[in-house]
């Protein structure tokens, strides 16, 4: 696990994380300004990525969407996230491997986007040759916890491979409002 200080202040979420939700939103019908009603930032520099979006508030809005859109709605999007998230796309179509894209992105993309997790990655070799990546993720003490967050991880990883034209993952996942576990096959 990474270790990172106890405090929570400050800590915003990546530009490319707004940006998925911005666009999830907007996938959604769900207007921006309303998501962000009475919270100390304006849509506006948020759709801009020019202000900074705290974990707290990245949850707020994150529970409005699914008061609005529902769960499923969301998980759905978030599954189709390579049309979502143009930034993913323009980063990853270096790469070819599924099996080295996920490890990337599970070891470095994931980590850096969201500072408020500890995480780790590791790989098993099964007994018929096939490797089996497991993404363990857990909310760092001090941060509002929020189950739909977890649920998005497993939709949002399993189309990882998308991004370089090859097809979705099969994912077992066991989440909770603190963090998730997943398993793919790689």
């Amino acid at each position: 696990m990474q270790a990172r200080s106890p405090s929570t202040d400050g800590e915003s979420v990546t530009h490319s994380a707004v940006e998925l939700l911005v666009n999830s939103a907007d996938q959604a019908g769900v207007p921006l300004s309303e998501l962000c009603a009475g919270l100390p930032f304006d849509a506006h520099l948020l759709r801009h990525r020019v202000a900074n979006l705290r974990w707290e508030h990245f949850v707020e809005v994150l529970e409005r969407l699914e008061a609005r859109a529902g769960a499923e709605r969301i998980l759905a999007l978030c599954a189709s996230m390579p049309e979502l998230s143009p930034t993913g796309r323009r980063l990853f179509r270096r790469f070819v491997s599924t099996r080295l894209l996920m490890r990337f992105v599970c070891s470095v993309v994931g980590p850096s986007m969201y500072p408020m997790y500890q995480s780790d990655w590791d790989e098993t070799e099964q007994p018929d040759g096939s490797v089996v990546g497991h993404l363990r993720i857990r909310l760092r003490p001090g941060f509002r916890g929020c189950r739909l967050i977890f649920r998005i991880h497993a939709a949002a990883n399993a189309a990882v491979p998308c991004f370089v034209g090859h097809p979705p993952l099969a994912v077992r996942a066991k989440t909770d409002e603190r963090g998730g576990d997943y398993w793919f096959t790689l």
